[in-house]
Protein backbone atom coordinates (compact mmCIF):
# COMPACT_ATOMS: atom_id res chain seq x y z
CA UNK A 1 0.00 0.00 0.00
CA UNK A 2 1.50 3.16 -0.90
CA UNK A 3 2.53 5.91 1.46
CA UNK A 4 0.12 8.33 2.27
CA UNK A 5 1.10 12.25 0.87
CA UNK A 6 -0.04 14.52 3.57
CA UNK A 7 3.02 14.16 4.96
CA UNK A 8 4.04 17.55 6.50
CA UNK A 9 7.43 19.20 4.38
CA UNK A 10 9.12 19.84 7.25
CA UNK A 11 8.51 16.43 8.77
CA UNK A 12 10.50 15.22 5.19
CA UNK A 13 13.18 17.75 5.27
CA UNK A 14 14.06 17.34 8.83
CA UNK A 15 14.29 13.66 8.70
CA UNK A 16 17.30 12.92 7.69
CA UNK A 17 19.18 15.54 9.87
CA UNK A 18 17.40 13.38 12.69
CA UNK A 19 17.91 10.23 11.45
CA UNK A 20 21.73 11.16 11.62
CA UNK A 21 21.82 12.69 15.03
CA UNK A 22 19.64 9.86 16.64
CA UNK A 23 22.19 7.28 15.06
CA UNK A 24 25.28 9.40 16.87
CA UNK A 25 23.75 9.70 20.00
CA UNK A 26 23.14 5.79 20.66
CA UNK A 27 26.34 4.98 19.44
CA UNK A 28 27.87 7.26 22.40
CA UNK A 29 25.11 5.88 24.83
CA UNK A 30 26.48 3.49 26.64
CA UNK A 31 23.00 2.14 28.43
CA UNK A 32 21.83 0.80 25.37
CA UNK A 33 21.24 -3.03 25.78
CA UNK A 34 18.70 -4.87 23.87
CA UNK A 35 19.35 -8.64 26.08
CA UNK A 36 20.10 -8.38 29.99
CA UNK A 37 24.24 -9.31 29.41
CA UNK A 38 25.19 -9.64 33.16
CA UNK A 39 22.21 -12.56 34.31
CA UNK A 40 23.30 -14.33 37.26
CA UNK A 41 24.03 -18.21 36.39
CA UNK A 42 24.19 -21.07 38.64
CA UNK A 43 25.40 -24.32 37.66
CA UNK A 44 25.13 -27.99 40.07
CA UNK A 45 27.20 -31.17 38.62
CA UNK A 46 25.75 -33.55 40.40
CA UNK A 47 27.53 -36.42 39.36
CA UNK A 48 29.89 -36.82 41.88
CA UNK A 49 29.32 -36.24 45.87
CA UNK A 50 29.59 -33.30 47.03
CA UNK A 51 28.79 -31.77 44.12
CA UNK A 52 30.29 -28.68 42.39
CA UNK A 53 27.84 -25.79 42.62
CA UNK A 54 29.41 -23.02 40.79
CA UNK A 55 27.66 -19.54 41.06
CA UNK A 56 28.63 -16.51 38.21
CA UNK A 57 27.28 -13.31 39.26
CA UNK A 58 28.46 -9.85 38.43
CA UNK A 59 28.83 -8.39 42.30
CA UNK A 60 30.00 -5.02 41.46
CA UNK A 61 26.54 -4.34 39.70
CA UNK A 62 24.81 -6.07 42.66
CA UNK A 63 26.11 -6.53 46.29
CA UNK A 64 29.14 -4.30 46.45
CA UNK A 65 29.66 -1.26 44.58
CA UNK A 66 31.94 -0.65 41.77
CA UNK A 67 34.56 1.12 43.57
CA UNK A 68 35.36 -2.09 46.02
CA UNK A 69 35.00 -5.05 43.14
CA UNK A 70 37.46 -3.21 41.23
CA UNK A 71 39.81 -2.81 44.79
CA UNK A 72 39.25 -6.44 45.94
CA UNK A 73 39.75 -7.79 41.85
CA UNK A 74 43.40 -5.98 41.89
CA UNK A 75 44.50 -7.57 44.96
CA UNK A 76 46.56 -10.55 45.68
CA UNK A 77 44.65 -13.58 45.23
CA UNK A 78 45.27 -14.24 48.88
CA UNK A 79 43.66 -11.04 50.22
CA UNK A 80 40.64 -10.88 47.70
CA UNK A 81 38.30 -13.46 50.20
CA UNK A 82 38.13 -10.53 52.60
CA UNK A 83 37.57 -8.52 50.83
CA UNK A 84 34.71 -9.14 49.42
CA UNK A 85 33.96 -11.12 52.42
CA UNK A 86 30.45 -9.78 53.05
CA UNK A 87 29.19 -9.95 49.68
CA UNK A 88 30.24 -13.61 49.82
CA UNK A 89 28.39 -14.00 53.70
CA UNK A 90 24.83 -12.37 52.41
CA UNK A 91 25.31 -15.14 49.58
CA UNK A 92 25.58 -17.52 51.71
CA UNK A 93 22.57 -16.68 54.17
CA UNK A 94 19.79 -15.38 51.33
CA UNK A 95 21.16 -17.58 48.35
CA UNK A 96 20.09 -20.92 49.57
CA UNK A 97 20.35 -24.71 48.16
CA UNK A 98 17.32 -27.48 49.35
CA UNK A 99 18.20 -30.84 49.24
CA UNK A 100 14.82 -32.78 49.46
CA UNK A 101 13.42 -29.26 50.71
CA UNK A 102 16.21 -28.02 53.58
CA UNK A 103 19.02 -25.61 53.31
CA UNK A 104 22.24 -27.52 52.38
CA UNK A 105 25.55 -26.29 54.22
CA UNK A 106 28.43 -25.26 51.32
CA UNK A 107 31.67 -24.63 51.78
CA UNK A 108 33.59 -22.25 49.50
CA UNK A 109 36.84 -23.92 47.37
CA UNK A 110 37.56 -21.00 44.70
CA UNK A 111 37.31 -17.73 44.01
CA UNK A 112 37.76 -15.92 40.75
CA UNK A 113 37.08 -12.17 40.32
CA UNK A 114 37.55 -10.89 37.08
CA UNK A 115 37.75 -6.86 35.86
CA UNK A 116 39.18 -5.21 33.40
CA UNK A 117 38.90 -1.58 34.37
CA UNK A 118 36.44 0.64 37.21
CA UNK A 119 34.35 1.61 34.15
CA UNK A 120 33.72 -1.79 32.75
CA UNK A 121 32.69 -2.75 35.86
CA UNK A 122 30.02 0.49 36.16
CA UNK A 123 28.79 -0.43 32.67
CA UNK A 124 26.07 -3.60 32.33
CA UNK A 125 27.02 -3.56 29.19
CA UNK A 126 30.78 -4.93 29.72
CA UNK A 127 29.64 -7.54 32.60
CA UNK A 128 32.90 -8.16 35.21
CA UNK A 129 31.58 -11.48 36.63
CA UNK A 130 32.74 -12.82 39.85
CA UNK A 131 32.78 -17.02 39.74
CA UNK A 132 32.27 -18.70 42.95
CA UNK A 133 33.05 -22.44 43.39
CA UNK A 134 31.44 -24.38 45.79
CA UNK A 135 31.34 -28.23 47.28
CA UNK A 136 27.81 -29.48 48.53
CA UNK A 137 27.61 -32.43 49.96
CA UNK A 138 24.33 -34.26 48.28
CA UNK A 139 24.00 -37.12 50.58
CA UNK A 140 20.62 -39.53 49.52
CA UNK A 141 19.08 -36.36 48.33
CA UNK A 142 16.81 -36.71 45.59
CA UNK A 143 16.12 -33.02 44.70
CA UNK A 144 17.45 -29.93 44.54
CA UNK A 145 15.53 -26.51 44.41
CA UNK A 146 17.26 -22.72 44.61
CA UNK A 147 15.76 -20.17 47.13
CA UNK A 148 16.95 -16.26 47.10
CA UNK A 149 15.37 -14.48 49.76
CA UNK A 150 13.20 -11.31 49.24
CA UNK A 151 15.90 -8.52 50.00
CA UNK A 152 18.25 -10.16 47.65
CA UNK A 153 18.96 -7.65 44.65
CA UNK A 154 20.83 -9.73 42.03
CA UNK A 155 21.97 -9.02 38.27
CA UNK A 156 18.05 -10.59 37.16
CA UNK A 157 17.28 -13.14 35.76
CA UNK A 158 19.02 -15.63 37.54
CA UNK A 159 19.51 -19.10 35.44
CA UNK A 160 20.04 -22.46 37.39
CA UNK A 161 21.05 -25.41 35.65
CA UNK A 162 21.79 -28.50 36.99
CA UNK A 163 23.56 -31.74 35.53
CA UNK A 164 22.56 -34.95 37.00
CA UNK A 165 23.67 -38.21 36.35
CA UNK A 166 21.35 -40.38 34.06
CA UNK A 167 19.35 -37.11 33.26
CA UNK A 168 19.90 -37.03 29.41
CA UNK A 169 19.75 -32.72 29.38
CA UNK A 170 20.49 -30.16 31.86
CA UNK A 171 17.81 -29.38 33.92
CA UNK A 172 17.43 -25.74 33.60
CA UNK A 173 15.27 -23.08 35.56
CA UNK A 174 14.61 -19.48 35.42
CA UNK A 175 13.95 -17.13 38.57
CA UNK A 176 13.14 -13.72 38.57
CA UNK A 177 12.76 -10.75 41.21
CA UNK A 178 9.15 -12.27 41.35
CA UNK A 179 9.43 -15.53 41.32
CA UNK A 180 12.64 -16.69 43.95
CA UNK A 181 11.56 -20.48 44.45
CA UNK A 182 12.64 -22.96 41.50
CA UNK A 183 11.20 -25.89 40.69
CA UNK A 184 12.52 -29.22 41.86
CA UNK A 185 15.21 -30.70 39.48
CA UNK A 186 16.18 -33.99 40.10
CA UNK A 187 19.38 -35.29 41.16
CA UNK A 188 19.50 -39.12 40.12
CA UNK A 189 17.18 -41.07 37.41
CA UNK A 190 15.23 -42.56 39.75
CA UNK A 191 13.70 -39.35 41.09
CA UNK A 192 13.21 -38.41 37.30
CA UNK A 193 11.13 -41.01 36.52
CA UNK A 194 9.32 -41.23 39.62
CA UNK A 195 8.23 -37.17 39.37
CA UNK A 196 7.20 -38.32 35.80
CA UNK A 197 4.67 -41.44 36.10
CA UNK A 198 3.22 -39.22 39.65
CA UNK A 199 2.38 -36.86 37.79
CA UNK A 200 1.12 -38.92 34.54
CA UNK A 201 -0.99 -40.97 37.48
CA UNK A 202 -2.21 -37.58 38.74
CA UNK A 203 -3.30 -36.36 35.79
CA UNK A 204 -5.15 -40.00 34.56
CA UNK A 205 -7.19 -39.96 37.62
CA UNK A 206 -8.37 -36.90 37.28
CA UNK A 207 -9.29 -36.63 33.22
CA UNK A 208 -7.04 -33.02 32.95
CA UNK A 209 -3.65 -32.09 32.34
CA UNK A 210 -2.60 -30.13 35.44
CA UNK A 211 0.02 -27.87 35.21
CA UNK A 212 2.50 -30.12 37.03
CA UNK A 213 2.13 -32.99 34.52
CA UNK A 214 2.35 -30.30 31.77
CA UNK A 215 5.83 -29.41 33.24
CA UNK A 216 7.35 -32.68 33.98
CA UNK A 217 5.81 -33.63 30.62
CA UNK A 218 7.96 -31.29 29.25
CA UNK A 219 11.22 -32.53 31.11
CA UNK A 220 11.04 -35.97 30.71
CA UNK A 221 8.57 -37.32 27.41
CA UNK A 222 9.84 -34.06 25.17
CA UNK A 223 13.14 -31.92 26.28
CA UNK A 224 13.23 -30.19 22.81
CA UNK A 225 9.88 -28.40 24.30
CA UNK A 226 12.05 -26.44 26.93
CA UNK A 227 13.77 -24.90 24.04
CA UNK A 228 10.95 -23.67 22.39
CA UNK A 229 9.75 -22.57 25.64
CA UNK A 230 12.88 -20.65 25.82
CA UNK A 231 12.15 -19.27 22.23
CA UNK A 232 8.93 -17.44 23.39
CA UNK A 233 10.89 -16.41 26.38
CA UNK A 234 13.41 -14.72 24.06
CA UNK A 235 10.66 -12.47 22.27
CA UNK A 236 7.64 -12.41 25.20
CA UNK A 237 8.62 -11.02 27.88
CA UNK A 238 12.07 -10.49 26.81
CA UNK A 239 12.55 -9.56 23.34
CA UNK A 240 10.96 -6.16 23.36
CA UNK A 241 13.73 -5.18 20.60
CA UNK A 242 12.50 -7.67 18.06
CA UNK A 243 8.94 -6.57 18.78
CA UNK A 244 9.84 -2.95 18.29
CA UNK A 245 11.60 -4.01 15.12
CA UNK A 246 9.01 -6.23 13.28
CA UNK A 247 6.41 -2.93 14.77
CA UNK A 248 9.00 -0.51 12.44
CA UNK A 249 8.43 -2.90 9.52
CA UNK A 250 4.14 -2.86 10.08
CA UNK A 251 4.13 0.88 10.51
CA UNK A 252 5.86 1.37 7.14
CA UNK A 253 3.12 -0.52 5.38
CA UNK A 254 0.36 -2.21 5.89
CA UNK A 255 0.95 -4.34 2.24
CA UNK A 256 1.15 -8.06 2.78
CA UNK A 257 3.90 -8.85 -0.25
CA UNK A 258 6.27 -5.99 1.79
CA UNK A 259 5.34 -7.08 5.08
CA UNK A 260 5.72 -10.46 4.46
CA UNK A 261 9.15 -10.31 2.57
CA UNK A 262 10.45 -8.10 5.06
CA UNK A 263 9.40 -10.46 7.63
CA UNK A 264 10.46 -13.06 6.07
CA UNK A 265 13.71 -12.05 5.01
CA UNK A 266 14.14 -11.01 8.84
CA UNK A 267 13.30 -14.26 10.10
CA UNK A 268 15.75 -16.24 8.23
CA UNK A 269 19.06 -14.08 8.18
CA UNK A 270 17.72 -14.41 12.03
CA UNK A 271 18.52 -18.34 11.71
CA UNK A 272 21.54 -18.47 9.62
CA UNK A 273 23.67 -16.51 11.84
CA UNK A 274 21.55 -18.29 14.68
CA UNK A 275 22.78 -21.83 13.59
CA UNK A 276 26.30 -20.32 12.70
CA UNK A 277 27.46 -18.98 16.47
CA UNK A 278 26.09 -21.86 17.89
CA UNK A 279 28.34 -23.99 15.64
CA UNK A 280 31.17 -21.37 16.50
CA UNK A 281 31.67 -20.47 12.57
CA UNK A 282 31.09 -16.53 13.70
CA UNK A 283 31.71 -14.98 17.03
CA UNK A 284 31.20 -11.69 17.75
CA UNK A 285 31.53 -10.39 21.49
CA UNK A 286 27.73 -9.33 22.78
CA UNK A 287 28.85 -5.80 24.16
CA UNK A 288 29.22 -4.98 20.18
CA UNK A 289 26.20 -6.89 19.29
CA UNK A 290 23.57 -5.66 21.64
CA UNK A 291 24.22 -2.15 20.90
CA UNK A 292 23.98 -2.48 17.20
CA UNK A 293 20.64 -4.44 17.96
CA UNK A 294 19.41 -1.61 19.89
CA UNK A 295 20.59 0.97 16.75
CA UNK A 296 18.41 -1.61 13.88
CA UNK A 297 15.60 -0.27 15.62
CA UNK A 298 16.05 2.99 15.58
CA UNK A 299 17.57 3.10 12.19
CA UNK A 300 13.94 1.72 10.95
CA UNK A 301 11.82 3.83 13.05
CA UNK A 302 13.63 6.50 11.43
CA UNK A 303 13.93 5.47 8.06
CA UNK A 304 9.84 5.40 8.20
CA UNK A 305 10.24 8.68 8.48
CA UNK A 306 12.45 9.58 5.55
CA UNK A 307 11.06 6.94 2.71
CA UNK A 308 8.03 6.96 1.13
CA UNK A 309 8.09 3.57 -0.32
CA UNK A 310 10.11 0.49 -0.30
CA UNK A 311 13.27 0.26 -2.46
CA UNK A 312 15.43 -3.10 -2.72
CA UNK A 313 17.53 -1.12 -0.47
CA UNK A 314 15.36 -1.10 2.60
CA UNK A 315 14.81 -4.85 2.11
CA UNK A 316 18.84 -5.49 2.28
CA UNK A 317 19.04 -3.44 5.35
CA UNK A 318 16.62 -5.72 7.21
CA UNK A 319 18.21 -8.76 6.22
CA UNK A 320 21.37 -7.35 7.57
CA UNK A 321 19.56 -6.18 10.70
CA UNK A 322 18.34 -9.86 10.65
CA UNK A 323 21.45 -11.15 10.64
CA UNK A 324 22.94 -9.11 13.59
CA UNK A 325 19.51 -10.02 15.63
CA UNK A 326 20.13 -13.95 15.25
CA UNK A 327 24.13 -13.11 16.89
CA UNK A 328 22.18 -11.63 19.83
CA UNK A 329 19.84 -14.62 20.48
CA UNK A 330 22.84 -17.04 19.94
CA UNK A 331 24.73 -15.09 22.64
CA UNK A 332 21.55 -15.98 24.98
CA UNK A 333 21.57 -19.76 24.17
CA UNK A 334 25.09 -19.60 24.64
CA UNK A 335 24.43 -18.37 28.23
CA UNK A 336 22.25 -21.47 28.90
CA UNK A 337 24.21 -24.37 27.56
CA UNK A 338 22.50 -25.53 24.12
CA UNK A 339 23.31 -29.36 24.07
CA UNK A 340 25.33 -29.81 20.51
CA UNK A 341 24.09 -33.71 20.42
CA UNK A 342 20.25 -31.60 20.48
CA UNK A 343 21.17 -28.96 17.93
Amino acid sequence: MPRAESMPRFALSLALPLKAALLLSLLLAPSVQAHLLNMTRIEVDASADPMILRIEIDLGQSLISPEAYWSAAQAPADAQHEKVAEALERLDRELLILLDGEPAARSLTALKLSATSREAIQNPLTPQMAVLTYAVAKGPSETLQLRLAQGLDIPWPCLLKVDAPGVELPQSRLLTEVDRLSRPTYLTAAAWSAASLAANAAADESGLLSNAWILNAVDQLAPWAMWVAVGFQHIIPKGLDHILFVLGLFFFSLGWRPLMLQVTGFTVAHSVTLALSMYGVIQVPASIVEPLIALSIVYVAIDNLADRQHTRWRFAVIVLFGLLHGLGFASVLSDIGLPEAQF
